[in-house]
């Protein structure tokens, strides 16, 4: 089940708001809870249900784990003897909760990648076995880590179970994020005034909502077909290869940005507030400034995970240089087990560490060629991201610089097996024209979460939501999952 499915929007998401806020007239919020666990359980069931064993041991693994730290520090506290080896314990507690999240998220999402390398290396032939990815692995691993980290040092106390089972579980950011504090989002679990429905919330999210369905459905399946087109051709001329580039450049922003607003937007619907991911990233001056824009909240738990621990800038150019290498490094490994992935981490450190060292250089450069040529980067190393293999990139790379056969009208193949019917120059007009409003609405027009901020429940905006929302679902008989759910 995917948030642009006709049973999610249609049958699941209304049951579950109905019984939610029926259940808001009981005396006590936990029945509330509870739906919130059955359902998103169901949620993450649809998908295979033999892997929620896989996250209820993974809840269960880090809820104890945390208790048993703040047990720990109680016994410190109250002055109890031996408080030379309590530390002690509390350090292998966290040590066993960092080693048993990454070795479940390692055997499942890394372990045929070790394998495949360990063969290549030593030329041997270990078998590799058929494992399939559990639905948001790496997002509910990078959260429980995040949880663990926090009581650690001290900055929060675990909560009740239940809490804990609705934080890691609640459907609408299961799956793809936004990757959420424990602190940021438990606190609205024991606010009263969240249980009882909000007309204003419920507008707000199915607003928000909208935009997003719309940016998955129309904008980023539509453009789909150009880069699925554009990436299996060989021997690409100079256009088809650059308008594949941008295409998927824009297929990924519209698919991942227009999953967390829906997920904002159901959040919203339910009264929880979840972080907003994404603010204009490609309207970025720098790389640097990119990540701070993109995948927002996976940038803050990097830093907090690997960043920060690390030393951050606090231990010199060099160290602070390292640090973001290692950082981006394993950005790349997180996002899949591939070296291409890995690459392309790695490609966005170097080029972050030269903004580091060269800072006051950059700065002098106008505004315009800044966003450009950062622009420019992003396209040109989204390029290893969506490739299969590295023969599939440098296919893609040396059509961009193609000089020789440029095929201006050759684009028009990129849309075949969607207008194949229609005359070439009428393909390549469709083309050209949607990748140029598309860049258009990316560069000059707010995002969604600026438009939320001054939504108000009007006739205008009701009519708004209402298209957005009968445009998307025609579309919807299509069903195809997000980018993002397969990290």
């Amino acid at each position: 089940m995917v948030f642009s499915s006709y049973i999610f929007i249609f049958v699941f998401l209304p049951i579950v708001l109905i019984v939610y806020y029926t259940l808001s007239k009981t005396r006590s919020n936990n029945y509330q809870k509870a739906i919130l666990i059955l359902s998103s359980l169901f949620f993450y069931g649809y998908f295979n249900i033999t892997y929620l064993l896989v996250i209820i041991v993974s809840i269960l693994m880090n809820y104890l784990l945390a208790v048993l730290m703040v047990k720990n520090t109680a016994e410190i506290n109250n002055g109890a003897t031996q408080t030379v080896s309590r530390p002690r314990k509390k350090q292998f507690l966290i040590i066993v909760g960092i080693l048993l999240n990454v070795g479940i998220l390692g055997y499942f999402k890394y372990y045929n990648f070790f394998i495949e390398n360990i063969n290549t290396v030593f030329r041997i032939s270990l078998t590799a076995k058929s494992i399939i990815l559990p639905l948001g692995i790496s997002f509910s691993t990078f959260q429980q880590l995040l949880f663990l980290l926090s009581i650690y040092r001290d900055e929060e106390k675990p909560g009740s179970f239940i809490d804990f089972c609705v934080f890691v579980l609640f459907f609408p950011k299961l799956a793809a994020g936004p990757i959420v504090l424990y602190g940021e989002f438990a606190p609205q679990l024991t606010d009263d005034t969240r249980r009882y429905i909000n007309y204003d919330n419920i507008a707000r999210g199915v607003y928000i909502f909208a935009i997003g369905l719309f940016k998955k459905i129309v904008i980023a399946d539509t453009i789909a077909l150009f880069v699925d087109n554009g990436f299996t051709q060989n021997e690409l001329s100079f256009s088809v290869a650059w308008v594949a580039a941008i295409s998927y450049t824009l297929q990924i922003y519209f698919d991942f940005s227009g999953y967390s607003d829906m997920a904002i937007g159901i959040g919203k619907m339910l009264n929880i507030d979840l972080p907003e991911n994404f603010t204009s990233p490609y309207k970025s001056e720098s790389l640097t400034e990119f990540w701070r824009r993109w995948h927002i909240t996976l940038g803050k738990s990097l830093s907090k995970l690997i960043y920060i621990p690390l030393g951050g800038s606090r231990k010199g150019i060099i160290r602070n240089c390292v640090n973001l290498f290692i950082t981006f490094f394993i950005s790349g490994l997180w996002h899949g087990a591939s070296w291409t992935f890995v690459i392309w981490g790695t490609l966005h450190g170097l080029v972050i560490i030269f903004e580091r060292l060269f800072k006051k250089v950059l700065n002098k450069i106008p505004k315009i060629i800044k966003i450009t040529g950062t622009f420019l980067i992003v396209n040109f190393l989204w390029v290893l991201f969506r490739a299969a293999t590295f023969s599939e990139a440098a296919n893609i790379y040396s059509g961009m610089f193609n000089f020789k056969n440029i095929g201006l009208f050759s684009i028009s193949a990129l849309a075949a097996d969607g207008l194949i019917n229609f005359p070439a120059i009428l393909n390549f007009t469709y083309i050209s024209g949607l990748i140029a409003v598309l860049l258009f609405v990316v560069f000059f027009s707010r995002n969604t979460i600026e438009k939320a901020k001054t939504f108000s429940p009007n006739p205008q905006s009701t009519i708004f939501t209402v298209i957005m929302l009968c445009i998307s679902i025609i579309h919807c008989s299509k069903e195809s999952i997000f980018i993002y759910f397969n990290f």
